[in-house]
Order: C-alpha cells, then structure tokens, then sequence
C-alpha cells in the first residue's frame, strides 16, 4: 500500500481543520470519505471527498483504510472500537476517552485486529516545544528536576464547541487536561505517580472544573506542576496559553506553546525559535496553525504505511486521560492519588 485512504469523521472546526490538512499538505494520504455532522455534504463538496450519511456505511467501504475521528469525546470508545472490527487504522482526537477503562478497551480492540491506533496531541508538534523535546534529548539542560505548565483563559468554549465542557464528556478539566498532561509527559519522558489536586468552578457557570492545580511526581523523581483555568479576569496573564517551563540541573527552558523558546544557561538567555503569530479564530486554516495538525496526520500515515511504532500512541492517549481521572479523584477525596489507578 503506497497511499492511504482516509476517512474523516466529524465535520466541525477540527473536522475541517483536518480536512485541510490531509488535501492540501499530506503526502501518501488521501481524503476519501467525510461523515458525520450536518456539515459533512458541504465539506465533503469542499473537499473533493465523497460524502457518506452513517457511520456504518464508511466502514463498510473498501476503499478506506483509516478513519480519523473527530467528534465528541464521550463516543470515542465505541466508533474507534467499531473501526477496529472493520479493520480500519484509526486516529482519534483527544482525549482518547472520558476515563482510563474506555481507552484500555480501545487499545485491546485495536491490538486484537491488528490495525494502528494513534491519538491526536497536537501540542507535541507544535515548532517549540518540538525544539525543546530536542534540546532535552541532546542534554542542553541536563537530568530535569522540574516542570511547570500553566494553561490559562478568560472564558471557556470557543467556536462551536460547547459539548466538550458537559459532563458526559468529560468537561473542561479533561478537555484541556489531557493536553497538558500529556505535555508534561512528552517533556519529562516519565510517568506520573501520585497526583494531589484541587479542581473547581468558580463562576456560576453550567460547567464543571474550570480551574484546576495539580502536583505530580513522577516516576524518575522530576516534580512537577500544572495551573488550568478558563476563569482569570482579564487581562490575563500575556503568553500562558500553553507555557511550560522546564528546570534541568545545567539550564532552563522556558517554552510558550504559541510563542517563544528561551533557553537559560550560562546566566544568560537564549532565543531558539519564535512560532509565527496565529489566529485560530479569524484565520484558522493559515499555515503557521495548521502545521502541526499536517505534522501529526502526516506522521500517522508514515507509521500506517511504513509499518513503523506510533508516534503518539493509544498507551499515550491513556496515560493522560489516567492523570486526568487521578486529579479528579484526588480533589473530590482531597487526598494523594497513587498510580497506575
């Protein structure tokens, strides 16, 4: 197989995002098939895709290797396992799924068909914090002691996604969680082991865990932290929409997910790289934005064909959905939280 053929389903923000990516930047993939959601015909029409009404009937398809799934998160477990019965790859968005034992039923459905399961971390090929995972690896800080993340909003549900923050999938406290557990995760190359948090909403606002701070230890001893809220008052805080400082025993990095990369070392410090400025709410389909979502899928389809090990695995997906369920555990009980739960 020298192209894969890739059905999209979910037809909203992200749907189109990817839509974008596949047809105009990926190499060795195809935009076969869009479904799902009442902008599917438009988009499919967009695209150059065929269009189809049902699920079922993208799956019986032999002319679709892999499905990318894109809709809410409390439906993942069931279509990505369905995709496996079919024998279809599948990249799923994250979170993977609303708790730990959805995503491990995920993984042995893929494992026992034998088809590529891979989970959308978007933040991972994002241009700095893909530099400072180098300069980690190449020791340019030394062994890491410390990580901080700070994700932090004025307000909460952007564009037309207001169902990620209810309850059934998850709220808001998964939805931004996974990613910056997962970063920390991609940052430290370790495991977490216990977790203390306190998670909240402050605002009389129908969502759920809209603030959140966590502490982690992981399992090569580096300690770590992570400040979420969609509540700050504006102005803000400049540049911490996805900030991550990390200390090592010779340096510090400190990375802006939509900025700047700043290495300390020597007393002094250093700019590595500036991520081109980005509005993903005006102009969402520019370049600098879509680069790392045409990064991930195009790495999807270099492991599919290539038969080479995921780049972010379902163990991946997992292991931050696992933090998340710890956090939440450990707010409501008020205690630590041991893992693996």
């Amino acid at each position: 197989m020298d192209m894969l053929r890739i059905a999209l389903l979910g037809s909203g923000y992200i749907g189109k995002t990817y839509a974008e990516s596949i047809a105009k930047y990926n190499t060795r993939g195809k935009l076969a098939v869009i479904a799902g959601g009442r902008r599917a015909p438009g988009l499919a029409a967009e695209y150059g895709a065929d269009y189809e009404a049902t699920y079922e009937s993208v799956l019986a398809r032999k002319d679709v290797d892999a499905v990318l799934i894109a809709t809410p998160h409390a439906v993942h477990k069931e279509q990505v396992i369905q995709a496996a019965e079919h024998g279809k790859h599948v990249l799923v968005e994250k979170p993977m799924a609303t708790s730990k034992a959805d995503c491990t039923a995920m993984i042995e459905a893929c494992r026992k068909a034998g088809v590529m399961l891979e989970v959308i971390q978007t933040l991972r090929f994002r241009g700095t914090l893909v530099r400072a995972k180098q300069l980690i690896d190449e020791g340019k800080i030394g062994k890491i002691r410390m990580v901080r993340g700070s994700a932090l909003f004025t307000t909460y549900v952007i564009g037309d996604k207001p169902w990620a923050a209810l309850p059934e999938n998850g709220g808001a406290f998964l939805d931004m969680g996974v990613h910056n557990f997962g970063i920390l995760r991609f940052l430290t190359g370790a495991e977490a082991k216990r977790v203390y948090s306190q998670v909240t909403t402050f605002d009389a606002r129908p969502y759920p865990g809209l603030s959140g701070m966590t502490q982690i230890h992981f399992d090569n001893g580096v300690m770590g932290q992570q400040w979420m809220s969609y509540e700050l008052p504006s102005p803000n805080l400049p540049n911490h929409a996805h900030r991550y400082i990390v200390v090592g025993d010779k340096g510090i990095l400190d990375i802006d997910g939509y900025g700047k990369l700043l290495l300390g070392s020597g007393d002094q410090w250093e700019l590595i790289w500036e991520q081109p400025a980005m509005d993903y709410i005006n102009r969402p389909m520019e370049p600098q934005r879509l680069e790392a979502f045409y990064n991930q899928t195009q790495a999807f389809i270099d492991d599919v064909l290539d038969n080479r090990p995921p780049t972010v695995s379902g163990e991946d997906g997992r292991a931050a959905v696992e933090i998340v369920e710890a956090a939440q555990r450990s707010s409501q009980t008020g205690q630590a939280v041991e893992l693996p739960l």
